[in-house]
C-alpha cells in the first residue's frame, strides 16, 4: 500500500506554477523597493576641463600631474557610460597608446625582473551588469562626496596622512597615544615623527571636529553647525556625539558603537577556535604540527584544515610615491604590482601597515568567512526566529537554517557587492583617490595651483586646513623614505630627482606632501567612491548578523557577549611583536558579537584607508549600501522557506531591523531607530541618498 504523502505536496506542474509564482514575487518586492537617487558632487562640471578632483589614473597626464589631453578623459567617460560596449578597444586613449614613457622602467617580482607596462581599468563597465537577486545596481545610490575646499575633505586628507605616520605604530600603542614603532628589520626601535596624541589634538582643531570656520561641500544646505546632513552623520559616526572630540582611543575606528568598543582590531581578525582534535589544546606549534589548539592560537577549523591568522607584512617602514617620478608613473598607469617585499615572518595582525597587506591581497569576503566560521565554531546560534533548530530537538539545522546554509548566504552577497558599488564609483562620482589629491596639495605648496585652473582656490582652502605641524611631518617623512629608503624596492626607476614641472627638484623637496603609500603601485584602476571592500563588508556582515542570534536568550534588548565555553570574556590582543596573543588586561568590560562583526567590517574598510588608497567617506557610505543589498536579498528569500520566519539586528545606524516572512507573502520589514522611534522601510532606504528616482509601474 501506498504511504500518504510518500512524494512531496505541491510536485510536478502545481510546483513548478509555484516557482514560477515565488519568482515573480521576488520581482515584485525588488521593483517596489525605492529606487535610489544617486548624484555626483558636480565637481567633474565645475572644476574641468583638467578635472583635477576625479579619477583621470591611467591617462597620459603633464609633469604636473594633470590630464594633458582633457578630451581623452571626456572619451574615458562615454566608454564607461555608453551603452555600445566596444569603446574602450576603439575609442579611448590610454597613457600607453599615447605614447608615456616611465621613469620606473623595471620591477623585481618573485617571478624575476620585468619591464613596467600600463595596466588596465578594473571592470569599468560592471555597473551595465543587472541583477537577478537582491536590489539591481541600478537601484542603489550613495550621498555626493564630500568636494575639495569643504573641511570634512580636508579632515579626510589629514586623516589618511596621519594614518601613514602611524603605519608602524602597532595598534595598543596608537590606543594609548603613543609613537614607538615595531620596525622588525631595523635593530633600532624608532618613533613615529608625531604621536597618536598629538595627532588626534592636531585632528581636533580642524574645523571640522572644532565647528569653528567650517566650509560645507553645500554652503546653500546646512544648519547651524554648518555641516549639511550627509556631513553630520559621517561626523557624528566618528565620536558618537554630534559635537564629541576624539581620543587615541576612537581615532580611526569605525561608524558604530561596537566599532569604538575594546581593542582596535576586531577578535574576529584575531582569535581561532577550539580544533576538531579537542584534547589538550592551548599551546599549538606554529604552523600547527600538533592537532591540539584552542581560540589563543588562533587557528580557524575549515573542515579538517586550519585558516591561520597569522598573516604576512609588507616590509616594515618602507612606503612607496614619496616621489615625484613614481608618482607620476603611477598616475600613468605604471603596473608596479608585485614588487611588494615582505617580512621574513608572519605574525598576528598588529600595526596599520599588517592591515593594509591584508587588505592588500584578502580574496574579498575572506574576513566575514572566517568570522562565520569560528562562531560555527563557536556554537553561536542561529536566529531564534528560524523554524530550524525546532523546539522539539526533531529537526535539526543543515541545508536549511544551518552551516552549509549560512556559509554560501555570506558569500553570496559579496558579487552583488561588488556590481552595485562599480556602478557607483565608475558611472556616477569618478572621484579622485587620495594619492592624487595629495599631488594637487603639493602643487599649491610649491607656489604653481595656477596650474589647477578655478579649482585652485578650493585646493588652497584644503591645503590651509590641514594642519601645518601634519604636512611637516610628511615632507619630513618623505625627505627620509626617498634618502634613506627608497634603495630598498624592488624598482629601478632612472630619474632621482623630480618635480613638478616649472619647480626646482630642490626646492620640491620643501614641499613634498605626496601620500606615502604601502603598496608600490598605489590605489588600484578605479575610482574612490564607493568602496568595494566597504560594500562587500556590509553586504557580509549584514548576513552574519542577520543569521546568528545577536541577542541574549533572556532579554531580547541584551546583545549577546563574545565569550569562552565557560562564559568569560574573549579580548586578546598580539603581543609586542605580534608572534602570539595575549589576554587585553586593559579593557574590564564584554565585547558583544555583534560589536565585533561591525568592528570587523570598519577594521576591512579603514584598512584600506591606511594604505592610503580610501577616504572615511568612502568607508561609510559603501558599508550602509552593502548593508542595503543583503537586507533586500533576505526580503526577497523569507517568503521561499514555506513557514515562518523572523530575524533582528541592529544596522550600522544603531536602528533595530526585523525581517519577517511566511510562506508565498511580501516579507515585513520594520525599522525602529537608536531612539526608539518607528522609521518607514521607504525612509529607511533613502536616509543616505538623495532622494528617490519615480519610475513607472511595470
Amino acid at each position: 500500500m501506498k504511504l500518504p504523502y510518500s512524494e512531496p505536496d505541491p510536485a510536478g506542474s502545481e510546483r513548478a506554477r509555484i516557482a514560477r509564482d515565488m519568482r515573480a514575487l521576488a520581482a515584485d518586492i525588488s521593483r517596489l523597493r525605492p529606487q535610489a537617487l544617486t548624484h555626483a558632487n558636480r565637481e567633474e562640471a565645475d572644476h574641468g576641463p583638467q578635472y583635477p578632483a576625479n579619477f583621470t589614473k591611467g591617462l597620459l597626464h603633464d609633469g604636473c600631474g594633470l590630464v594633458k589631453h582633457p578630451e581623452d578623459y571626456r572619451c574615458f567617460v562615454e566608454a564607461i557610460n555608453a551603452p555600445d560596449p566596444t569603446l574602450f578597444e576603439k575609442h579611448v586613449e590610454s597613457a600607453q597608446t599615447r605614447g608615456v614613457t616611465y621613469s620606473c622602467v623595471t620591477k623585481t617580482t618573485c617571478h624575476g625582473d620585468q619591464d613596467v607596462a600600463w595596466r588596465g581599468w578594473e571592470s569599468p563597465r560592471g555597473g551595465h551588469v543587472y541583477e537577478l537577486e537582491g536590489s539591481d545596481p541600478g537601484a542603489c545610490g550613495m550621498a555626493p562626496a564630500p568636494r575639495v575646499g569643504s573641511s570634512e575633505l580636508a579632515a579626510e586628507m589629514a586623516e589618511v596622512y596621519a594614518l601613514a605616520i602611524l603605519r608602524d605604530v602597532p595598534f595598543t600603542e596608537i590606543c594609548q597615544g603613543g609613537d614607538e614603532k615595531l620596525c622588525t628589520s631595523s635593530d633600532e626601535q624608532t618613533k613615529s615623527l608625531l604621536s597618536a596624541a598629538q595627532l588626534v589634538d592636531l585632528l581636533n582643531d580642524m574645523p571640522f571636529y572644532s565647528g569653528t570656520d567650517r566650509t560645507s561641500s553645500t554652503p546653500h544646505n546646512v544648519d547651524e553647525s554648518g555641516l549639511n546632513s550627509y556631513e553630520r552623520n559621517r561626523r557624528f559616526a566618528r565620536t558618537q556625539s554630534a559635537d564629541g572630540a576624539l581620543t587615541p582611543e576612537t581615532a580611526f575606528r569605525g561608524s558604530t558603537k561596537g566599532a569604538l568598543v575594546g581593542p582596535y582590531l576586531s577578535q574576529f581578525m584575531l582569535i581561532g577556535a577550539k580544533s576538531l582534535a579537542c584534547a589538550g589544546g592551548g599551546a599549538a606549534s606554529y604552523p600547527g604540527r600538533d592537532a591540539p589548539f584552542d581560540l589563543q592560537d588562533g587557528y580557524i577549523p575549515y573542515g579538517s584544515l586550519i585558516i591561520d591568522q597569522r598573516a604576512l607584512s609588507h616590509k616594515n617602514c618602507l612606503d612607496y610615491m614619496t616621489d615625484w617620478c613614481s608618482w607620476l608613473d603611477v598616475q600613468n598607469g605604471a603596473n608596479l604590482k608585485g614588487a611588494d617585499l615582505f617580512e621574513e615572518n608572519r605574525r598576528f595582525i598588529t600595526t596599520p601597515r599588517d592591515l593594509a597587506t591584508y587588505v592588500h591581497f584578502d580574496a574579498l569576503y575572506e574576513a566575514y568567512l572566517n568570522a562565520c566560521l569560528l562562531m560555527l565554531a563557536m556554537g553561536v546560534p542561529a536566529s531564534k526566529g528560524f523554524p530550524e533548530p525546532s523546539p522539539s530537538g526533531r529537526r535539526d539545522a543543515f541545508a536549511t537554517f544551518g552551516g552549509p546554509h549560512i556559509l554560501s548566504l555570506v558569500t553570496e552577497v559579496a558579487t552583488r557587492c561588488l556590481k552595485a558599488v562599480r556602478r557607483q564609483k565608475f558611472n556616477y562620482h569618478r572621484r579622485a583617490r587620495p594619492e592624487t589629491i595629495a599631488g594637487r596639495l603639493a602643487l599649491v605648496c610649491s607656489k604653481v595651483h595656477d596650474k589647477l585652473g578655478c579649482s585652485s582656490q578650493a585646493f588652497e582652502n584644503t591645503f590651509k586646513e590641514i594642519p601645518s605641524d601634519l604636512l611637516k611631518a610628511i615632507v619630513e617623512h618623505n625627505k627620509d623614505q626617498n634618502d634613506n629608503m627608497a634603495a630598498m624596492r624592488n624598482l629601478d626607476c632612472t630619474s632621482k630627482a623630480c618635480a613638478p614641472d616649472g619647480v626646482d627638484p630642490g626646492d620640491f623637496a620643501d614641499c613634498n606632501v605626496l601620500l606615502p603609500m604601502a603598496f608600490p603601485e598605489g590605489s588600484p584602476m578605479h575610482p574612490a567612491y564607493g568602496a568595494g571592500h566597504a560594500t562587500v563588508a556590509g553586504g557580509c556582515v549584514t548576513m552574519l548578523k542577520a543569521f546568528f542570534e545577536m541577542f541574549e536568550d533572556c532579554d531580547s534588548h541584551v546583545e549577546r557577549g563574545l565569550c569562552d565555553k565557560d562564559g568569560k570574556p574573549i579580548v586578546y590582543v598580539p603581543n609586542a611583536d605580534g608572534s602570539r596573543l595575549v589576554k587585553d588586561s586593559k579593557f574590564k568590560g564584554k565585547l558583544t558579537i555583534q560589536g565585533e562583526l561591525d568592528k570587523l567590517a570598519a577594521n576591512i574598510s579603514i584598512g584600506r584607508n591606511m594604505a592610503g588608497v580610501h577616504y572615511y567617506s568612502d568607508y561609510y557610505d559603501s558599508l550602509r549600501m552593502g548593508e542595503r543589498i543583503a537586507v533586500g536579498i533576505l526580503l526577497e528569500q523569507a517568503p521561499t522557506y514555506g513557514e515562518a520566519v523572523e530575524t533582528t539586528f541592529k544596522s550600522f545606524d544603531g536602528d533595530y531591523i526585523t525581517i519577517y516572512g511566511e510562506a508565498g507573502s511580501c516579507p515585513a520589514l520594520v525599522v525602529q531607530d537608536r531612539y526608539g522611534n518607528p522609521v518607514s522601510p521607504h525612509d529607511w532606504w533613502l536616509r543616505h541618498v538623495p532622494g528617490e528616482e519615480l519610475s513607472e509601474d511595470l
